[in-house]
């Protein structure tokens, strides 16, 4: 089963693992270079939480057979890449093995992030070491082991490969040191390269991204961190994305400012988009005509239709100039909408103020009338009962 990926140049990523802690990947459902797919299959507490709560272990399996692709070709047609974090062994279960195939056999790229359930596992969690999986990564797990130290050092061993050149490794960002780098303790198997380490506060020294090509097939990466503790980093978006990048072996972007520029641009784009049409629902929602507006999103849609393939070319300058217009677009979309938001509420406000203007001048009518003039009421001889 040859992998094909995507006809139209996206990456096909199948997340499968803990889904309440996937910040960076879940990320990537708003980015036109990904497709993503995510399969809950963690057993730990945070899967009762996130976007695909599981509130029993029971609940984890029957996400894993509605969500997991069914067959080799099925896995094979659609996606590029394989992340692994947080996954539990049980939870996958049958389903290893055919992951496995799909990178050995099919081509697919394959990461695993650590966690408790990932590598060696800990806290009585099945380890990986043990699976077809676990044969496929450049690592030979340290069953039960998991560093939770509280000073941890990043050290970067080859700042000349093309996935860490990518992206600023700035030794004095504290975002890059200290407890996001908890672990798994694994070490490096013969011909793998290692491409940084962490030194715990302990001293010694562990791995902690490790990548090799499979003979004759794809790459394969280990990350013994935790993904989840990565949003902290200012280019955590980045790292992620040129990692999937690298596993779908394309030449992985080197201009940083620019590539992060424009994924910024791109996704704020997004963000702002999603703000103004629901702004516009809010005004259509009392009557006001929005016909000229909807033109402005068609015409900026357009644009961004424009865009997205020098995207998916990591054509960046290009792509760059493109959403330069669009933002000129949008920025104007968002004034016209103020003001169409501010007429549409002044008709509002008026016909509240009116509203209630008029229930109190009644209300005061019938109060005077009743409790003052009393022109209602008629006089009688007696306020008690005869006797």
């Amino acid at each position: 089963f040859p992998a094909l990926g995507l006809e139209d140049g996206r990456i096909g990523v199948l997340y499968v693992g803990c889904v309440a802690r996937s910040q960076p990947f879940w990320m990537m459902r708003s980015d036109p270079l990904f497709r993503m797919q995510f399969v809950q299959a963690t057993i730990r507490d945070f899967m009762m939480y996130g976007p695909m709560p599981a509130k029993t272990e029971a609940d984890v399996h029957r996400m894993v057979r509605l969500y997991m692709p069914r067959t080799d070709r099925e896995l094979t047609e659609n996606y590029d890449a394989i992340v692994l974090s947080e996954a539990n062994v049980d939870a996958v279960g049958l389903h290893i093995d055919k992951l496995a195939r799909a990178v050995s056999e099919g081509g697919l790229g394959l990461v695993m992030a650590g966690g408790w359930q990932s590598f060696g596992a800990a806290s009585s969690y099945h380890p990986w070491s043990e699976t077809s999986i676990g044969r496929l990564l450049p690592t030979e797990d340290i069953a039960g082991t998991w560093d939770e130290s509280v000073f941890q050092r990043l050290v970067i061993d080859r700042p000349d490969h093309e996935l860490m050149s990518s992206v600023p490794w700035e030794s004095g960002d504290p975002a890059l040191a200290g407890g996001i780098w908890h672990h798994n303790r694994v070490t490096v198997k013969l011909g793998a390269d290692q491409l940084a380490h962490v030194v715990p506060g302990s001293g010694h020294e562990d791995p902690l991204m490790v990548t090799w090509r499979i003979q004759a097939g794809p790459r394969t990466f280990a990350l013994t961190s935790e993904s989840c503790r990565l949003p902290l980093w200012t280019y955590a978006y980045d790292y992620v994305s040129n990692l999937m990048i690298y596993l779908d072996e394309r030449p992985v972007p080197q201009d940083v400012d620019l590539v992060h520029a424009a994924r910024s641009k791109m996704l704020e784009t997004r963000i702002r988009r999603s703000l103004l049409a629901a702004l516009l629902d809010f005004c259509e929602s009392f009557g006001a005509n929005t016909h000229s507006m909807m033109s402005r999103l068609q015409k900026m849609d357009e644009a961004i239709a424009n865009a997205t393939p020098k995207y998916l070319e990591l054509r960046f300058n290009d792509m760059m100039e493109t959403y330069r217009q669009v933002g000129e677009i949008l920025g104007e979309a968002e004034e016209e909408a103020v003001k169409l938001k501010n007429r549409t509420l002044l008709w509002v406000y008026l016909i509240e103020w009116l509203a209630v203007s008029g229930t109190a001048a009644v209300c005061g009518f019938l109060l005077w009338s009743l409790m003052l003039r009393r022109r209602l009421y008629r006089e009688v001889q007696t306020t008690r009962l005869a006797s």
